[in-house]
Parts: C-alpha cells; sequence; structure tokens
C-alpha cells in the first residue's frame, strides 16, 4: 500500500529493516526535486522507495534500488499494481535475499561492497588494516597532506575532481547538477564532503553519506598530481575517524570487484580499500517484474544496439 508514515517514521522503519540511504526519505526527495517521480510502499512488514525513469516512446520502468526491505513478496504485491499504468515496462528490484523471479539483469547497485566495522579503537582498526596501507596513510602525512571537511562552496572543486577521474578511468559521471541537488537535499545531516590538500593543491575528495549507524563513501576523485603523496589512503582515513567521531558503527567502501578478479575494471580500487581492513557483503544482484513483455524485449534490444555502438565508438576513438 502507498505508504502513510511521516519522514521519522519511514526512516526508522527502513533502519529496522536494514536499508541503507539510498531507501531514505531524503533520498526520495533528492529525487523528486531531480524531477523523477517517486513512489513510497509500506505495510507491517516491509518498505519500499521505488525512482520512475523514464525511456523512450513516451515508456518508463521502475527503479527499487537496494530494495525491497523486509517482506518481498508483500513489496511485489504492491509492485504489480503498477501494472496499471501502461506507461511502465518493468520494475527493477535489488532485493537483499535472493528472489524466485525470472528475469536477473546486471546490476545497478555493485553486488559485492567492502564494509568496515568502526566498534573497535582506531589504534585496533590501524592493525587490522594491511602494512601498505598504514606506511601510506603515515606517508601522507609526513609529505603534509591534510584533510578537511568542506562546504557547498568546495563542491565544484570536487566535482572538477570527479571528472578528471572519470575522464581518466573512462567511466560515466552524472551532470553537475545532480551534486549540487544532492547537496541542496542532503547536506549537512545526512551528507558531507572531505577534501584531502598538499602544496595549495586539492589531490583527492570524497562525498560521504550517513543514515542510520552507516557512513557510506558514495563518491570520489582523486588528482594526477603529486601522486606519490598518497592523499586518497590520509583522506579515507581521516573519514573513518570522523564517522567513528559521529558514534557510526560502519563505514561502507562501496563496491569491490567480485572474486578478487585481477583483470576487472575495479581491481586496482577494490585492492586500495581492502587495504583498510573489514570484510565482504555480496548481494543477489537486480530482478526485473515485467510488466509488458513486449516493450521489454524492445528494450533489451535497444539497450543491446546501444552497447555495440558504444563499444564501436571506443575502438575507433582508440585508434583516432
Amino acid at each position: 500500500m502507498i505508504s502513510d508514515l511521516s519522514k521519522e517514521a519511514w526512516d526508522k522503519k527502513v533502519i529496522e529493516l536494514g536499508g541503507s540511504i539510498l531507501q531514505s526519505w531524503v533520498w526520495g526527495e533528492f529525487n523528486q526535486a531531480l524531477g523523477q517521480k517517486i513512489y513510497r510502499f509500506s505495510n507491517s512488514d516491509f518498505a519500499l522507495l521505488a525512482i520512475e525513469t523514464s525511456l523512450p516512446f513516451g515508456k518508463k520502468y521502475i527503479y527499487c534500488p537496494r530494495a525491497p526491505l523486509g517482506n518481498i513478496q508483500s513489496a511485489l504485491i504492491d509492485l504489480r499494481k503498477l501494472s496499471d499504468d501502461h506507461s511502465l515496462i518493468f520494475a527493477r528490484i535489488e532485493p537483499n535475499e535472493k528472489i524466485d523471479l525470472p528475469q536477473a539483469v546486471k546490476e545497478v547497485q555493485p553486488s559485492h561492497n567492502w564494509i568496515l566495522s568502526l566498534e573497535k579503537s582506531e589504534e585496533d582498526i590501524l592493525i587490522g588494516m594491511k602494512p601498505k596501507t598504514r606506511y601510506n596513510i603515515n606517508l601522507a602525512q609526513r609529505k603534509g597532506v591534510t584533510v578537511r571537511e568542506g562546504d557547498q562552496k568546495d563542491l565544484i572543486d570536487v566535482w572538477k575532481l570527479l571528472l578528471e577521474t572519470a575522464n581518466r578511468n573512462q567511466f560515466r559521471l552524472h551532470p553537475q547538477n545532480y551534486y549540487l541537488e544532492m547537496w541542496n537535499q542532503l547536506a549537512p545531516k545526512f551528507m558531507k564532503i572531505l577534501l584531502a590538500e598538499c602544496q595549495g593543491k586539492l589531490l583527492a575528495g570524497m562525498i560521504m553519506t550517513i543514515f542510520g549507524d552507516t557512513a557510506t563513501y558514495l563518491h570520489g576523485g582523486s588528482s594526477s598530481q603529486l601522486k606519490e603523496a598518497m592523499a586518497a589512503y590520509l583522506l579515507h582515513w581521516e573519514a573513518i575517524k570522523l564517522a567513528k567521531k559521529l558514534d557510526l558503527k560502519t563505514y561502507d567502501f562501496g563496491g569491490v570487484a567480485a572474486n578478487d578478479e585481477t583483470m576487472h575494471a575495479w581491481a586496482g580500487i577494490s585492492r586500495f580499500k581492502k587495504g583498510f581492513g573489514g570484510f565482504e557483503v555480496i548481494y543477489p544482484g537486480s530482478f526485473d517484474l515485467i510488466y509488458s513483455p513486449i516493450w521489454y524485449n524492445v528494450y533489451k534490444q535497444g539497450r543491446k544496439l546501444k552497447g555495440i555502438m558504444n563499444k564501436e565508438l571506443g575502438i575507433r576513438a582508440s585508434h583516432s
């Protein structure tokens, strides 16, 4: 059923069901501010924030980030009712448990996350790190790297770092307005930005979210300048210490490569994250609840064609 819970009651329920910032009330407000329609469903045994996403030809789909929470079957009953809207092709869900849906798809959120428990002393956290990570944290300090918490005027500089990193590593980035609106909706209670600087240069920056008892490394970037200063190591260490000061219990580094795949695009960043100690959490992936089989096949063929075109453009660019 459409939720009638207040903001406070919604977040309380999401936290009780083990949900993340992606199912919080404020994440719904953030997506509304970006112009997307949202749905909040809840019952005695589940909660679900769903975000409507536009497709060509006036079609749409529903995306449920890291959800449903709680009783998945109860949530599916409500999701199936949306099929009355013939512009909707499917609902993409990311449950915390395996589910018997016929269509499993490539995950939107990472299926493997790296988590660090904060329920121990700073000294014990340092002891749990790999020696090279501890060394690089100390090296950054010796080279004069400092980390500070930023405000709205620093957000553009962090975005420029994200853009530099995306161009260097060839991944897509949200438009600038996405991050500005995120700040408008989430900061300062649910969002912090941290910046690592040295010799007057911004070397690394991150966006960290806070929800329940968890701090999450959501977005980050680094400069190609002064790479030997190891600024990113100190940046995360200071973020971990800040999370502890806020009495949080968990630091979520975000996605890592599955099964330590050495050829994975995330292999390098995965080694970096795992160097801080912690453990892996594996999610079952993404599944599509199909409303219109015909249009769903059109959508799949369109995605396949787009992938082929992007690959071809990539090959051309590499030879130009």
